[in-house]
């Protein structure tokens, strides 16, 4: 209960990148969870103890963890750390003492009669205060008693007079006002010094006690400042926020950029006669020869990266062999570890992956995008991927995710005509996703990122979604190529809304999908506190895939840093002179 309500770190904590699996695990462990460990710890108490006692210890747990969290909240504002072990600790002496307490049951009756029995006699007169006094320190139960009473008593009076204000009565840190000390900092005594306005930010980003949305809403005040109209750099003021707001710096940097793609086939491209469905224009063996292309260095990704001065990393992680074995030259594709052997099962007649996949698929994407961001000291990763029949299974993953008509999500993936639309592919891939979500239930996916990847996902997909939680997890900002990706950052968003600080949109999709993406990931975002991100930087009709999007944002993301070094509205206008130009 107390791991569903509560944080367990806090974002930018010193604990935050060795316990930041607690915010996954927040959102993993749902009401219906809680409930169905609840009623099952119920079960085990009463066969131990008897129904009554069962529900007993069952209550007492629920009331440990309400006012643990409670106090939690007054102390540390909500944020667990290794309170949460100690309640643990706490909770078990605390049910060991009642269990004993059910044991000596007939004596503590003896010690209630003992009392009512004492104060009755001061009620009715028959005995004076010294007298009360006297008959309690002849009782060891009563004195006790008492004892404890007065040390709660005294902490109280304490936590009222000299501590913290009390106890309950404090709001948690979701519930204060947010800090003005960055407004006070601009408009304050340092106004008209700009060396100082920006010193001033400089330190309010690098104080650890600011947030991520507090921090972005600083960056974008000092935007408005600058000698400029208000937001009229549009997407580009967005990225140079969140670029400066996740690195923490004035002058963020975007020069040492990374692109991963991964690869990997998926069942429902298959032909119907190798039990597929032929969802694509193309067949699921192209998978293979893109790839082959790709480490080639003759593919569209290659030329872009080169272009754009990034390392480029393609890393299967489940393609069909076929009839000969994938052998990569390991200069730029390579197989993982972790590969999926023959890619996905068909997802309208099974599951597309089991559990053990799913988690070796995320654990991939997690491994690769660590080992690269060491490597290089990334600022920035694009991912990107390639499998013949990805678009079909990222619309069957938002519509049951968010409950969504396939209507509205499929488009025609990789076509074969030249404006992209094939009336025909469309059709059947929306017969398609129909008949995934009647064979799985859409009921049970929704909102169920690690259930719908297991159900109707693919192993690149999974891999991307790992890739973009290390990211996050590294503070390293994330930009993010068309429709496929778009719906794995929404999935990585459903795990740790966190991701949501750091997605750069690169490329609006001709696939309607993205969008319902786009739209899920922002009602992540706000229900967080979390500055939802903008919409797509480039409309250019990009479908190609591959994290050629991406690639193409990439100056993009570089001109947002600069934009920081624009002077101020009040420099520019208090400069003199002409320098020789007239007007």
């Amino acid at each position: 209960m107390m791991v569903r309500t509560r944080d367990y770190v806090d974002e930018q904590g010193p604990k935050y990148r060795f316990y930041s699996f607690f915010l996954q695990a927040k959102y993993l462990v749902t009401w219906s969870r809680v409930v169905f460990a609840t009623m099952t710890s119920l079960i085990v108490a009463s066969i131990a103890y008897g129904v009554v006692k069962g529900a007993i210890l069952i209550s007492a747990v629920m009331v440990m963890a309400f006012f643990s969290g409670r106090y939690a909240d007054y102390l540390l504002g909500g944020v667990m750390g290794d309170y949460l072990g100690a309640t643990i600790c706490v909770t078990e002496v605390y049910l060991l003492t009642i269990i004993l307490l059910f044991n000596k049951l007939e004596d503590h009756l003896i010690l209630f009669e003992e009392i009512v029995s004492v104060f009755s006699e001061v009620t009715t007169g028959d005995t004076s205060a010294s007298g009360l006094m006297k008959s309690l320190m002849q009782s060891d139960s009563v004195f006790s008693l008492l004892k404890a009473v007065s040390v709660v008593l005294f902490t109280h009076v304490w936590c009222r007079n000299v501590g913290h204000s009390p106890v309950f009565v404090r709001k948690a840190v979701s519930e204060r006002e947010p800090t003005d000390e960055i407004q006070i900092s601009l408009v304050g005594p340092v106004a008209g010094d700009d060396t100082n306005v920006s010193n001033a930010l400089e330190a309010f980003l690098a104080d650890k006690n600011n947030n991520f949305s507090q921090r972005f809403n600083a960056v974008r005040e000092y935007l408005d400042s600058l000698a400029k109209p208000v937001g009229s750099l549009g997407t580009l003021e967005d990225w140079a926020s969140r670029l400066a707001s996740i690195q923490r710096s004035i002058t963020p940097k975007a020069d040492r950029v990374a692109c991963i793609l991964f690869a990997a086939d998926h069942g429902v491209a298959k032909d119907i006669a190798d039990g597929g469905m032929s969802c694509s224009a193309y067949p699921a063996s192209v998978s293979k020869k893109i790839v082959l292309g790709l480490d080639k260095g003759l593919a569209g990704a290659c030329v872009l990266a080169k272009c754009n001065d990034v390392d480029l990393r393609v890393i299967d992680v489940g393609l069909a062999d076929g009839l000969s074995k994938c052998e990569w030259t390991g200069k730029i594709a390579r197989s993982s570890k972790s590969k999926i052997i023959g890619g996905t099962k068909n997802f309208c007649t099974s599951n597309a992956l089991s559990s053990e996949e799913v988690d070796q698929c995320i654990r991939a994407g997690k491994m690769e995008t660590a080992k690269t961001i060491d490597e290089l000291g990334c600022d920035v990763v694009v991912f990107g991927e390639v499998g013949i029949g990805n678009t079909t299974t990222s619309a069957t993953l938002i519509s049951c995710l968010t409950g969504k008509n396939p209507s509205d999500l499929c488009g025609s993936g990789a076509s074969t005509s030249r404006d992209g639309v094939n009336e025909d592919i469309v059709t059947k891939k929306i017969s398609i996703v129909e008949e995934a979500i009647k064979y799985h239930g859409a009921s049970k996916l929704k909102g169920q990122p690690y259930k719908a990847l297991k159900a109707v996902g693919g192993a690149e997909i999974a891999a991307i979604v790992g890739g973009m939680l290390e990211a996050s997890e590294r503070n390293v900002v994330v930009l993010v190529d068309g429709f496929i990706c778009s719906t794995a950052a929404m999935i990585a968003c459903l795990i740790n809304p966190m991701v949501s600080r750091g997605l750069l949109f690169a490329t609006e999709s001709t696939e309607k999908g993205q969008a319902v993406a786009l739209e899920e990931i922002a009602k992540i975002a706000l229900a967080n506190s979390i500055p939802p991100p903008e919409g797509p930087a480039l409309r250019m009709k990009l479908r190609m895939g591959e994290g050629t999007g991406g690639l193409s944002a990439v100056p993009l993301a570089r001109t947002a840093c600069a934009t920081l070094s624009i002077g101020t509205l009040e420099e520019v206008l208090n400069l003199e002179g002409t320098n020789g130009y007239e007007r």
